[in-house]
């Protein structure tokens, strides 16, 4: 049976494939309808992972270090009318369900002495403001230990509204908050004094938009381009619907597969669409090519599906191999977006495989009756343009192969320098609203960037110790002298500032207590809530909460390695210290991302080799066929290193993504040169008619899939173009090469020299 179905002479009724296709649709769609759009920064750790262990256990004692920082700016920022309109916005904000805290000038405490001890109060009281003109407020806000830098400027310009979620996974939670704190603004007519929107939340609100609209401009010109070039290819309308309907079927199923897994829907696994469409494409291009075949040789319809599934259904299945395996190796990467692309995606092409072959060609039978042209359309074109560059490679074989080789070997050096980086800031351009807005408040305030060093002690009010205090506060004058560190906060500033009111006197720098028994009285006394977001209520687990000015993974990761180093030299007696954070999670993805890529190459390098080892029953065979889908990889990382486009979470797709889809139509040329051969052919004429019978396809296969990845180059989040444009590159690439180096190889393999053209 099998058998039957490889050469065509078996294919399921019309009627059943057409059901079976539609069915698919349908069945996808109640999945389709409940895609999970996220983009929280938690999801790019796998569940296990120590800092995602530590996050959770934080969060159970501590805030969540996520915020939505908005600033103003202007004149009358501490007139009654603005504090008041301020802090309006700010109580309609804490009512929100996903709100835990608004930080502002009308909601943080700030320690008065009294005559018995000092008072706990807020810093710009919203009821009293009559009691202080404008400047006085101001004085005394700049006067405050921890206001200037977080919440006001140090100049008293710029004023923030910082929103803390409660702890949130989703991304839409997030843009909820953000809508919510926009009509609240609105409301009371503080647009004129807004200038800027950051943090956290407003990155990934802004990463969601962008998914958005992606999804809704890249899908439909994906497939509007996919089946204009199938017009191109073909020159018929109904082999254009029912491809249309085919790539149709494939993304849907895609998708759902995602939705069924449980697994969000990211900016990585966005890109899924867009491979299935050109992927369908092109194996459908293969399929139809060798109909257009069958329709020149003069075959009656049957025939020609029929021999055109005999030519095409086990290069296909291996292409599906090949390509899966291709997309599999990217599970090495331990980032749960980029596992989800590589198994959807590997699912995908397995959904292709049975759509093209399986479903599409009974369809065809049934209804494409019309004839096609037998010469005019874009196969012909194609196929002069392939022969001719596989008549240049073999008369000249040598000559390409040395080239090719030096090429390689000067291109070494910008090969070498790709980066390892992900960087929030620059995965939009410099002039993107969230890129000007990170800009402002860090000019204004303090980096965005968060991170905190964990302290715990080993038994309860461990961190009411005054030695254990001084050295806190040593280890946060160093932090603070470093250049990414903007501003360090913890207990002690707390503790200090009660000491100060507590005592009456101007104690400067010498305002932590020395004596426990201080200490303890000063917090017996505290009847606030802002210690405590700094220290549990036990005095057993303390942070230390930072503000880097860097955004960069390798820049946050050389903090984190300079921080450690300085813990371990100085370590606190008695005290575990470890770093958590946003910044930490983020810089964490460096090493997988590293380790993730070897692995993956590996890992489909060797499987593809196997595969077509496999196919062609010669190991040396899949060597020549490797080789060619090798360089165009070479020269993704040799652009990459020239333009300054680091590996990260996207980029890290790409070799998985090239070799698995470049390989095909090695595959498709040299299982079209290898039946030749066992047929008699000369070597140097089975490369050429094999070149000229699937090369056509080739080329036009490439003019889709390039086209259909350039769209993605279009896109304003960063990762996502970089990965379009890179795609497309090597796409290009490998198509030169492979019809540049194949013949090449093969010519000098079959050491003959090439005929006369006549031949």
């Amino acid at each position: 049976m099998l058998t039957a179905w490889i050469n065509g002479s078996r294919m399921l009724p019309p009627w059943l494939a057409l059901a079976i296709l539609l069915g698919l649709q349908l069945a996808s769609l109640p999945f389709l309808l409940n895609i999970h759009f996220n983009n929280s920064g938690d999801i790019y750790s796998p569940a296990d992972a120590p800092i995602i262990q530590l996050r959770e256990s934080l969060f159970r004692e501590f805030p969540s270090d996520d915020a939505l920082i908005t600033l103003f700016e202007g004149d009358a920022l501490f007139s009654p009318a603005f504090l008041s309109a301020l802090d309006r916005v700010a109580r309609k904000m804490e009512t929100h369900p996903s709100v835990d805290r608004v930080l502002t000038l009308t909601t943080i405490e700030h320690i008065d002495a009294t005559d018995d001890g000092f008072a706990v109060s807020l810093l710009v009281d919203p009821d009293d403001l009559a009691s202080r003109t404008p400047d006085e407020w101001k004085a005394r806000v700049l006067d405050d230990e921890v206001a200037p830098g977080t919440i006001v400027s140090k100049d008293g310009k710029a004023v923030a509204l910082v929103v803390r979620p409660i702890v949130l996974k989703e991304s839409l939670a997030r843009r909820d908050i953000l809508i919510a704190l926009d009509a609240a603004i609105r409301a009371e007519k503080l647009d004129a004094y807004r200038t800027a929107s950051a943090g956290t939340v407003a990155q990934t609100v802004e990463e969601l938009r962008s998914l958005w609209r992606d999804s809704a401009i890249f899908i439909p010109l994906t497939v509007v381009i996919g089946l204009a070039l199938m017009w191109w290819v073909v020159g018929r309308v109904r082999p254009m619907v029912i491809g249309g309907l085919a790539m149709g079927t494939v993304v849907s199923v895609s998708v759902a597969g995602i939705v069924a897994s449980g697994q969000p829907y990211t900016p990585i696994t966005a890109m899924i669409p867009t491979l299935m469409a050109a992927y369908t494409t092109a194996t459908l291009l293969h399929l139809y090519a060798a109909i257009q075949r069958g329709r020149i040789a003069l075959l009656p319809r049957r025939q020609r599906i029929a021999r055109a599934l005999s030519e095409t259904f086990k290069p296909g299945l291996f292409n599906v191999l090949t390509t899966g395996a291709g997309l599999l190796s990217l599970l090495w990467v331990d980032i749960p977006p980029v596992q989800t692309f590589g198994l959807s995606g590997a699912i995908g092409t397995l959904m292709v495989f049975l759509v093209v072959f399986i479903l599409v060609p009974p369809i065809l039978l049934k209804w494409d009756t019309p004839r096609w042209p037998r010469r005019r359309s874009g196969l012909s074109h194609a196929r002069r343009i392939a022969a001719a560059v596989a008549v240049f490679s073999l008369r000249n074989a040598r000559a390409v192969l040395i080239g090719t080789l030096a090429l390689v070997l000067a291109a070494i050096p910008l090969a070498m320098q790709v980066k390892v980086e992900s960087n929030l800031i620059e995965f939009f351009a410099p002039d993107h609203s969230i890129s000007r807005s990170t800009d402002r408040v860090e000019t204004k305030l303090s980096g965005v960037t968060t991170m905190e060093v964990v302290l715990t002690a080993p038994d309860r009010d461990g961190l009411k110790n005054p030695a254990t205090l001084a050295q806190i506060k040593a280890l946060q004058s160093w932090l603070e002298q470093q250049p990414e560190i903007d501003r360090s906060f913890s207990l002690v500033e707390v503790i200090e500032e009660m000491n100060r009111a507590f005592s009456g006197e101007e104690l400067g720098d010498a305002a932590l207590p020395t004596s426990r028994k201080l200490v303890e009285q000063l917090l017996l006394i505290y009847d606030g809530e802002d210690l405590y977001e700094m220290v549990n209520r036990e005095f057993q687990r303390g942070r230390i909460a930072l503000n880097l000015n860097v955004h960069g993974a390798n820049e946050i990761g050389q903090v984190i390695e300079r921080i450690e180093a300085h813990l371990e030299a100085r370590p606190i007696p008695g005290i575990h210290a470890e770093m958590a954070g946003f910044g930490r999670l983020f810089s964490d993805q460096e090493d997988r991302i590293v380790v993730g890529q070897v692995k993956s190459f590996t890992s489909a390098f060797l499987q593809i080799l196997l595969l077509m080892a496999l196919l062609f029953r010669s190991f040396r065979g899949a060597l020549i066929c490797l080789v060619p889908n090798l360089a165009p990889l070479f020269f993704i990382f040799v652009m990459m290193g020239t333009t300054g486009i680091a590996l990260d979470v996207a980029t890290v797709l790409i070799a998985g993504v090239i070799l698995g889809i470049t390989v095909d139509d090695t595959i498709h040329l040299y299982h079209g040169y290898l039946h030749r051969i066992r047929r008699g052919v000369s070597p140097v004429f089975a490369i050429i008619r094999s070149v000229e019978a699937s090369g056509r396809a080739v080329i036009a296969i490439s003019v889709v899939l390039i086209s259909q990845f350039s769209l993605l180059g279009l896109s304003d989040f960063r990762p996502t173009a970089h990965f379009g444009m890179l795609c497309a590159v090597g796409l290009f690439a490998g198509q030169l090469f492979e019809l540049l180096l194949m013949p090449a190889l093969l010519g000098l393999r079959a050491r003959k020299p090439l005929k006369a053209p006549s031949a």
